[in-house]
């Protein structure tokens, strides 16, 4: 009866995904990252070669090492071409391997079928997870995802039955996450976590050669990141600015997860948060903590769960900066998995005997979820409606200003284009790529001298930026030339 109960939960599971998921389909390539995964990529767009694949796993630079995740959209592109619909198929069938995946982990990590089955339908339904899966750069996420939830199941599968065929694949499917996204790195420590509970087993030796294969990793990521340090926008940041920043992102992740509101593609780092605000917030994760510490023998879940959203969140917390945003969706991918458990696990526990109720929560806490996701989904379907959004719920946001001014260029929408270029470099006049964009916008529409002094500006805070160098050369050659051949400029006229 349970193994038909099993098989009848993993088909909901994925129907329900694939649903919910589905007219994501139908989304185009954005035009932040995506260029530079897929569409404008020399080694990607022509499909599986052999020299694509070298530069792969030779290439550190772009962000961290992920040699996987290029391949894999190397493979999209040798199917697909540079249609997007093929690349959007691929994410949410990972994405909803990845749901199954999480049932099948909790399943054999606690026996528990109904609880297992509502982490997942709530992790792989909640509105944080459309950043993910719609978004085709984000196939790092879920290649990632995929393999460490693979090396978890492993695990279990080796504390049950120790052998060395078993630890070796546990290895290897670490290794496999590493090279598709660092979200790895965590791995160990989450391992630790649960040896503790619910495995109740001692083993920390065997994870020497984990640490080891994640210290490697650090360090390929960090040097990725040192040869990116030029152009890092985060590389300035105080101390200060990160922890604070890291604390109250905390909480919104908290928040998030309860009432998904106001989802954007890029939430602004927050450079200025009052004292008391950071204060309050480090308060309330120490809170949830000394509870959680309190519980621990009573309701080990909560500590385990806990733990695991807070140190799989630490990588990308921040406090290590790398990009514009102070938080993102995306980085709650995995760290939402302990989080959920928490929650589910110890709602389950304080319900007791009430069975119907914990049956309807059960039922319609991811149905809303699921609802609320496929009404967001939309925001997703090209450049303009996923910046348009992010304008609109977020605040001095330069990033979202900007390429909402990028996309509307794009499709030829030059005049309502032109507002949001200089809303950017008003937020922000140090970004530098802001005002090289605002230059060649005024540049088409034949505003030379406000081009060359928007592409002055990029060169102040980016000396060696060779595209702003040559547009502002250009530009005043044609200056000189008309103010010798005596010629109007549309900008005097």
């Amino acid at each position: 009866m349970e193994a038909r109960q099993r098989v009848l939960i993993a088909v909901l599971l994925a129907a329900a995904c694939l649903v919910v998921f589905a007219q994501t389909t139908r989304f185009d390539f954005i035009n932040y990252d995506d260029d530079g995964y897929v569409t404008e990529n020399q080694w990607v767009r022509p499909g599986l070669t052999w020299e694509g694949v070298r530069w792969a796993f030779t290439t550190p630079d772009y962000d961290y090492w992920q040699p996987l995740s290029w391949v894999s959209h190397m493979l999209d592109c040798e199917l697909f071409g540079l249609r997007p619909a093929g690349h959007h198929v691929v994410n949410v069938l990972l994405h909803t391997t990845n749901v199954l995946l999480v049932f099948a982990v909790l399943l054999a990590l606690t026996g528990a079928l109904w609880r297992s089955a509502a982490v997942a339908a709530i992790v792989g339904l909640h509105p944080l997870r459309l950043e993910s899966v719609a978004w085709v750069s984000e196939r790092k996420d879920l290649l990632g995802a995929f393999w460490f939830l693979a090396a978890v199941w492993l695990y279990l599968r080796y504390a049950a039955r120790p052998s060395r065929t078993r630890y070796l694949l546990v290895l290897v499917s670490l290794a496999l996450g590493l090279m598709s996204k660092p979200v790895a790195l965590t791995l160990p420590f989450v391992l630790l976590l649960l040896d503790w509970w619910p495995l109740r087993r001692r083993a920390f030796a065997e994870k020497l050669p984990m640490f080891a294969m994640v210290a490697i990793s650090f360090l390929i990521t960090m040097i990725g990141t040192l040869r990116l340090r030029g152009i890092n926008w985060g590389a300035s940041l105080t101390l200060w600015q990160r922890v604070a920043n890291a604390s109250v992102s905390y909480v919104r992740y908290l928040e998030l997860s309860v009432w998904p509101h106001g989802l954007a593609i890029l939430y602004p780092f927050r450079t200025a948060v009052p004292w008391r605000e950071a204060l309050l917030a480090a308060l309330i994760l120490a809170g949830i903590t000394a509870v959680a510490v309190m519980q621990a023998r009573r309701r080990p879940y909560w500590i385990v769960g806990w733990l695991w959203f807070v140190i799989m969140l630490l990588p990308a917390s921040g406090l290590a900066q790398k990009g514009r945003q102070g938080m993102a969706d995306r980085f709650t991918y995995l760290p939402h998995i302990g989080l959920t458990m928490a929650v589910v696990w110890g709602a389950a526990d304080l319900l007791g005997k009430h069975r119907k109720t914990a049956a309807a929560l059960a039922v319609t806490v991811p149905l809303g979820l699921g609802a609320a996701t496929w009404q967001d989904a939309p925001v997703w379907r090209d450049s303009i409606s996923v910046w348009a959004n992010a304008v609109a719920v977020t605040t001095k946001n330069s990033a979202a200003q900007h390429y909402l001014g990028a996309a509307l260029d794009d499709a030829g929408r030059y005049t309502e284009a032109l507002p949001h270029h200089a809303e950017a470099v008003r937020l922000e006049p140090s970004y530098w790529f802001a005002q090289y964009t605002y230059g060649a916008a005024l540049e088409r529409q034949g505003d030379l001298e406000g081009a060359v002094g928007r592409f002055q500006e990029a060169l102040r805070y980016f000396p060696n930026y060779p595209d702003a160098k040559k547009h502002l050369e250009d530009d005043r050659k044609l200056l000189d030339l008309s103010k010798a051949s005596g010629l109007k400029l549309k900008s005097e006229q």
